[in-house]
């Protein structure tokens, strides 16, 4: 007789609840430059329209200490009635309820640690926080004290650097709901994803109102929402939900961050979408942070409107540091929000100001001011700089810096980077100081600029390009805070096409240098002769041959190198004459490697031709002839090289009662012949000496580069040695051998050198690893006096995942044949926490032949939930210009947790101190 009544009236409370829920749980949490705090999932009812009559029993109204639950599959009947009983709700006895959990589930009403709510009596201060200035309100305290109920105080504050964290309220589990599984009319169960609601009385007059009250409880795929009241004018399509609501998002993702939310009262009109909250507080249990708004408005599908908001990653026990704003406009669709009057405050004392702040608030990029850093510097001046970042375009964006000095003027630096979609990528910086003070008045300046294209049709072809402009040699040191980038007196310039594949690898490029002013390692300055070669251009090849191509045993291997290029530098200075030409490498190779699991065999047999040119310039510069100024030089070189197996179960030496792990030692023994060439008139035109080490004994030649074919006729007896443990770590790891000249070497870089001792000493390489949190690294070598050459040796220790300790010595005696120059230093690094929020960290390299420290950096640094605090001392010599005063720089730097990072300092200590970057993840994520 009614049914068509009460099937809209059944739709009409369904809608209530959803667009309620929907209302309250798609307002955005969305704060400056962290997170996206906003969920706009809507809470939809699976089946509200359909489904068959059931007849309950009579009820009255309203009916007291009920649970009313209601399906995803509400079903319609044709008995009228003003109660709920005429849309199939099941009425259920608060007692009946409790008894059918408890025989159900017992364990439901217990909580883990985790989830239990922080009372009042245990955490009073959460109770009395409040907020300062004009969010200092009852409403405003009301609404936090409500929210705090859901951050939970650890059970041992002193452990963590937070004491404590937000946590999500009861889930559904935890109410009074019974386990029974529910089904449709069909009788198949009603798949996942309707509202289950819970009040303690139910009401519709059958016309237009409808209303839930008392302990409202609607929940919703891990959305809940509790209140005291919720109800709706179907003919306004008004809905209200009063009296302390609070709503839950228990999942977290990119769009949504695990939200509380606490509201004073809702009004959500359904026909329009819009909607208005009062007195709402907020929290993230993804990222730890909370915030206020007086109201927070609903204009449209995708504008919002805050009042009066605060936002804060501290504690609500201890806000050290909070946003205070007017008002923020967000817009979902654009991804930007509009923050007005608003105020960064420390202890309740406005630090920072911004009248009109525009901020992103989803992973999309968008212009805008990025933290400033500050610092004192070269001169003694102090500098701060601020940042502000243009997204132009989704391909390209830009950042203007301008830095302010106390005894400079401005500098402006601005870095453009694009993203093409044929041409590849690049970033262009440049900077400009005028007229500085500290520098006779003069301009400074810089221009950099790197690109890179790997086309889609061809993707083993890469091209590049760079360029590098200073104003003069000290600009890198005076404008390097902290001496972050390394200094250079050779700034690239070039642009080549590089081939990779399986069989060949290629390169073509043109590059020169801007050269600098500076002086060398002996405090002498340097001149033209010292400065490196313009390669314009240079090609370089290594191939090998596939055996598919060759029809010959599978053994045999086939493969070369190809180098030539054209090597221009102009001798200005008359430091030399000038030697620029032209210069042609060919190696072709043919090796047949055989593997036994006893040992191995490589024969290999080597052709090598080099061909060098002068040009004109050098021609006349030296005054010789075109068929004097050619040389080509053709020599084979024969070598073999052999190595036995032996392994043996078990530890070395038998140190531990463990059978486990296996022990491998390897003799092997390398002979190379080449013959001599004589090579005194070709121009050296990039070669130089390889240091000697362990690897390099057991190669062919001592020289880096293809200007020489060096005359060597020498066996290198070599044996090392592995420990493999039992779960496949490399425990320790070392070699030894001696090359020995069974001739004299006559060709050397220059005219003038040659090598006549019969043996190189002995090299040797060790690495140790006798626990896995400990490392020893050392390498080294001997004269043929067996007097001690070089050593270099490295401890480091790593007793937790936030302390770091490196101890190491650098010793080497001048060595000219091995292009070796003096060096004594010790090293040392550590990085350790004085609790959990305050660590040092410290970095030396002190010559202790001159006693004087070469570099020296000392930091001190803090972090807690609400920010974190860094101050860095360094001292360091100039390298290119080491007679010189040292330099000093101080930094400071303070990140606001949700609202930036740091990035300078931690690559310079990223450079200085080895395994800084596993200690530094461990402790920034440490909470």
């Amino acid at each position: 007789m009614h049914t068509a009544h009460h099937h809209r009236s059944k739709t009409y409370l369904a809608t209530a609840i959803r667009y309620a829920l929907f209302g309250i749980a798609s307002l955005p949490f969305v704060m400056p430059t962290y997170a996206e705090l906003n969920t706009s999932r809507s809470l939809t009812v699976v089946g509200a329209d359909s489904g068959s009559s059931k007849n309950l029993p009579d009820t009255p109204n309203t009916k007291p200490n009920t649970v009313l639950a209601l399906d995803a599959h509400l079903q319609s009947h044709d008995d009228t009635a003003n109660a709920f009983d005429g849309f199939d709700f099941e009425v259920i006895t608060q007692q009946a309820a409790e008894q059918t959990s408890s025989q159900t589930n017992q364990g439901n009403h217990q909580m883990s640690q985790l989830d239990a709510f922080a009372s009042k009596s245990d955490n009073p201060s959460l109770n009395t926080a409040k907020l300062t200035d004009k969010h200092d309100t009852p409403s405003a305290s009301k609404s936090l004290a409500k929210l705090a109920e859901n951050y939970h105080i650890k059970s041992d504050p002193d452990a963590h650097r937070c004491q404590g964290m937000w946590i999500q309220p009861h889930q559904a589990t935890h109410t009074n709901r019974p386990t029974t599984p529910r089904l449709d009319e069909n009788g198949n169960p009603i798949a996942a994803g309707g509202i289950f609601a819970q009040a303690d009385y139910g009401y519709y007059d059958a016309q237009t109102y409808a209303e839930l009250s008392g302990n409202v409880i609607v929940e919703q795929n891990g959305q809940r929402v509790t209140t005291d009241k919720l109800t709706l004018n179907t003919q306004t399509g008004q809905a209200t939900a009063s009296g302390q609501v609070q709503f839950s998002d228990g999942g977290a993702s990119d769009h949504s961050a695990g939200i509380i939310g606490v509201a004073e009262n809702l009004v959500y009109h359904t026909d329009g979408q819009t909607a208005t909250a009062q007195d709402v507080a907020f929290a993230s249990t993804a990222i730890n942070a909370h915030g206020y708004a007086s109201q927070m408005d609903k204009i449209s599908s995708s504008e919002y409107r805050l009042q009066h908001v605060m936002f804060t990653t501290c504690p609500p026990t201890e806000r050290k540091w909070y946003l205070d704003a007017d008002s923020i406009d967000i817009n979902t669709d654009t991804g930007r929000a509009i923050a007005k009057n608003t105020t960064l405050r420390i202890k309740k004392v406005p630090i920072f100001y911004l009248p009109y702040f525009n901020f992103p608030i989803d992973a999309r990029r968008s212009s805008g001011f990025l933290l400033p850093s500050m610092g004192f510097g070269a001169s003694d001046s102090f500098e701060i700089s601020t940042p502000y970042y243009l997204n132009l375009a989704p391909n390209y964006d830009a950042t203007i810096t301008p830095t302010v000095f106390t005894n400079r003027n401005p500098m402006l630096t601005g870095e453009f980077r694009y993203l093409t979609q044929d041409y590849g990528s690049g970033v262009l910086t440049a900077s400009y100081l005028p007229k500085d003070q500290q520098y006779h008045d003069k301009d400074r300046s810089r221009v950099q600029f790197d690109h890179t294209w790997q086309p889609k049709q061809f993707d083993k072809i890469t091209t590049y390009a760079q360029y590098q402009s200073v104003s003069d040699a000290n600009y890198l040191s005076d404008f390097n805070a902290l001496g972050v980038e390394s200094a250079k007196l050779n700034l690239p310039r070039r642009i080549g096409t590089s081939f990779l594949d399986e069989n060949v690898s290629a390169d073509l490029r043109f590059e020169d240098f801007q050269r600098l002013d500076g002086f060398g390692l002996d405090g002498r300055p340097i001149t033209d002769k010292d400065r490196p070669y313009a390669r314009l251009p240079q090609l370089s090849v290594n191939y090998r041959l596939p055996r598919i191509w060759m029809g010959t045993p599978s053994g045999l291997e086939l493969g070369g190198i190809h180098n030539s290029a054209y090597f221009k530098k102009s001798i200005k200075d008359n430091s030399e004459p000038e030697k620029s030409g032209g210069r042609i490498f060919n190696q072709f190779t043919a090796s047949y490697p055989l593997l036994r699991s006893w040992g191995y065999f490589t024969p290999k047999l080597s052709l090598t031709h080099l061909y060098t040119s002068y040009d004109e310039d050098s021609l006349a510069d030296q005054n010789i002839t075109k068929k004097n100024g050619r040389h080509s030089v053709f020599a084979p070189t024969v070598s073999l090289d052999a190595g036995l197996f032996f392994e043996k179960a078990g530890v070395p030496f038998g140190m531990r009662q463990d059978t486990g792990g296996y022990q491998v030692l390897t003799p092997r023994l390398h002979y190379t012949y080449t013959p001599f060439k004589d090579q005194h008139n070709v121009p050296n035109f990039e070669t130089k000496i390889a240091q000697l080490s362990y690897e390099q004994l057991l190669n062919n030649n001592w020289f880096l580069g293809h200007d020489r074919i060096q005359d060597l006729h020498a066996v290198t007896p070599a044996v090392s040695y592995r420990y493999i443990d039992k779960m496949g770590r490399t425990r320790f790891e070392g070699g030894i051998a001696e090359q020995i000249l069974l001739s004299h070497t006559r060709v050397g870089i220059n005219d003038s050198e040659s090598y006549s001792s019969r043996s190189s000493g002995l090299a040797w390489q060790a690495s140790l690893q006798p626990k896995d949190n400990l490392w020893f690294d050392a390498s080294g070598s001997f004269r043929t006096n067996y007097d001690l050459s070089s050593i270099v040796a490295q401890i480091r220790y790593r007793p937790s995942d936030r302390k770091l300790f490196n101890l190491g010595i650098v010793k080497r005696k001048e060595n000219r044949a091995f292009n070796q120059s003096a060096l004594s230093a010790y090293t040392a690094s550590a990085i350790f926490p004085i609790n959990n929020r305050w660590r040092m960290m410290g970095q030396l390299q002190y010559d202790y032949n001159l006693d004087y420290v070469m570099d020296s950096l000392m930091g001190l640094n803090y972090e807690d939930c609400c920010y974190g605090l860094s101050i860095y001392a360094r001292r360091y010599r100039d390298a290119f210009n080491p007679h010189l005063s040292p330099d000093t720089a101080v930094m400071a730097e303070v990140r606001l947790n949700g609202i930036g990072g740091g990035g300078r300092l931690n690559r310079l200590l990223s450079e200085k101190v080895l395994g800084y970057d596993q200690v530094q993840n461990a402790w920034r994520h440490d909470y």
